[in-house]
């Protein structure tokens, strides 16, 4: 699968202006590699304190109320019970993950028909509107406006569906129409008015934890889809004979984001400890809106006709394509394994070196240390992550695509066999590290060899439904890697399923070459 020749784009100093501001865009949706330092600080503030039965006993004692507690038996069960509550607070992140994914499909479609300006601007304010609204969660105001959003949300989704079936059979009733959709949106918005008074508000965490999936989880995911493909689609036509190339370096900023709002010295933990993650989500809400508006509107396309590639394709031709659909596993494969070991890398470096140092006979202040040290992968994985988006969109450019992405996918499948079998700081550190930097190659190489194979037109739309792969590999990797836990007590049996995904990957692409070279015209 090489790249197809393409008329050449007169340099301009304008497209380098459209990649500072993809950069700019990029590093602020980068943030969304950064969830999981928000689960502590965020238990912390939705749910109460647990206390053993011991502790409980011994406050009561000493004359101290513990109503505003949760009271367990014991140790073991004060772990299980906050494990339990992290994982619900990590849905927000799958939400997100399949959010940005599913609505880059609209957006693409969007991106292609108003250019890269407007839909980049729509992200910015979704992104930050979910921050703000997460930012602002302790008031039952916010969450009454939410569960309106919701409630709107349905009516539209069925009356959605009313006039699809209204359409099929009765084409010409149109008076019928409208009044049935009326009487969706009055039953709803009464149904909706009712139980929101009787409950939202009233269920304690829960409805906390639910509003955290709707604005951290589907609101942002849906801004970091409608700004995300934005500026790849706009650069790959200002930049047409080197796609991997600013792909890459376009989405190096994805990466970085990542890194900086992890970083213990100036990113979001200090900020934590000072002033609290809510007042964290409303400073970042502010972030998102003006350097999202910023980089946005610095992106235009170039002008007059765009660059012509070897074949152009709508999105409903895409679809019919098998290469689509190759193409779609392979990202999937990629995609998954990457966002499996995104997902739990600092807790499973901090198992592995508990285990290799004595587990059991630790003391607490050991047991911190090593946990310190294992999150030190999560910052070797983002900024290796940034580094391989940029290196294997270079390479691509220079040796092709399909080597580049056999060589990548066999990396990553060598690294996955290895990886349970890491156990001391730098094994840790240098796995995560190969981990990331294969897992940045797939934002490089998919939107090049989308435009490859499918053209540089209707990019939007076709990378967004390739994309899809993505988030779907989001919600796959994370509940692959958690029932290999509770199964066996390991991740290995995960890792491996990755491991041979990304092999099977690796010979599709040279089928999907061999595919493309057969099918060009001569």
């Amino acid at each position: 699968m090489t790249a197809p020749a393409a008329a050449p784009v007169r340099p301009s100093p304008v497209r380098y202006l459209v990649l500072v501001g993809a950069v700019m865009i990029q590093l602020i949706l980068g943030t969304v590699y950064g969830y999981s330092i928000f689960w502590a600080p965020l238990q912390a503030a939705v749910y109460p304190p647990i206390l053993t039965q011991a502790e409980a006993d011994a406050r009561v004692a000493a004359g101290e109320a513990v109503t505003d507690f949760t009271v367990v038996a014991d140790a073991a069960a004060a772990r299980v019970l906050k494990d339990q509550r992290q994982g619900y607070l990590k849905y927000a992140f799958s939400i997100c993950i399949l959010s940005f994914a599913l609505v880059m499909v609209v957006a693409g479609r969007v991106q292609d028909v108003l250019g890269p300006r407007i839909p980049a601007l729509i992200g910015g304010v979704l992104m930050a509107l979910g921050f703000f609204l997460a930012g602002v969660m302790n008031h039952r105001v916010v969450l009454l406006v939410c569960h309106a959003g919701l409630c709107a949300l349905v009516a539209l989704l069925l009356i959605s569906i009313s006039t699809l079936f209204r359409k099929r059979l009765d084409p010409h009733g149109a008076e019928n129409g409208l009044s049935v959709s009326l009487a969706v949106a009055v039953l709803v918005t009464v149904a909706g008015v009712l139980v929101g008074e009787q409950y939202v508000g009233r269920l304690a965490e829960f409805d906390k934890v639910a509003l955290l999936w709707g604005t951290i989880g589907f609101l942002a995911g849906a801004g970091i889809g409608f700004a995300y493909v934005c500026p790849i689609a706009a650069l790959v036509k200002w930049f047409p004979t080197a796609k991997g190339l600013v792909s890459g370096i376009a989405v190096a900023g994805f990466g970085f984001g990542a890194y900086i709002i992890k970083d213990p010295t100036v990113g979001a933990p200090p900020f934590f400890k000072a002033h609290g993650i809510t007042s964290f989500f409303l400073v970042h809400a502010l972030v998102c809106l003006v350097v999202v508006s910023l980089g946005a509107l610095l992106l235009r396309n170039p002008p007059g006709t765009p660059p012509k590639f070897a074949t152009e394709s709508s999105w409903q031709e895409t679809l019919t394509r098998p290469a689509f659909y190759t193409l779609w596993l392979m990202f999937f494969s990629g995609a998954l394994a990457g966002l499996m070991v995104i997902s739990i890398i600092a807790e499973f470096a901090k198992e592995q070196l508990v285990a290799a140092a004595g587990g059991a006979a630790l003391t607490s202040d050991q047991l911190a240390a090593l946990a310190a040290k294992g999150a030190a992968a999560v910052g070797w994985l983002a900024i290796f992550n940034a580094v391989g988006r940029v290196f294997w969109g270079l390479v691509s450019d220079r040796v092709g695509r399909t080597i580049t992405f056999v060589v990548m996918f066999l990396f990553q499948a060598g690294m996955m066999f290895m990886l349970a079998r890491m156990n001391t700081e730098l094994s840790l550190a240098v796995a995560a590290s190969i981990v990331g930097f294969n897992f940045g190659g797939n934002f490089a190489l998919f939107p090049s060899a989308t435009a490859d194979l499918f053209g540089a037109k209707n990019l939007g739309a076709n990378y967004g439904w390739v994309f899809t792969s993505y988030g779907i590999a989001g919600v796959m990797g994370v509940a692959a890697g958690n029932t290999a836990k509770i199964m066996t007590g390991s991740y290995t049996a995960a890792f491996q399923l990755a491991a041979g995904l990304c092999v099977l990957s690796a010979v599709l692409a040279i089928g999907l070459a061999i595919a493309h070279r057969k099918a060009r015209p001569a």
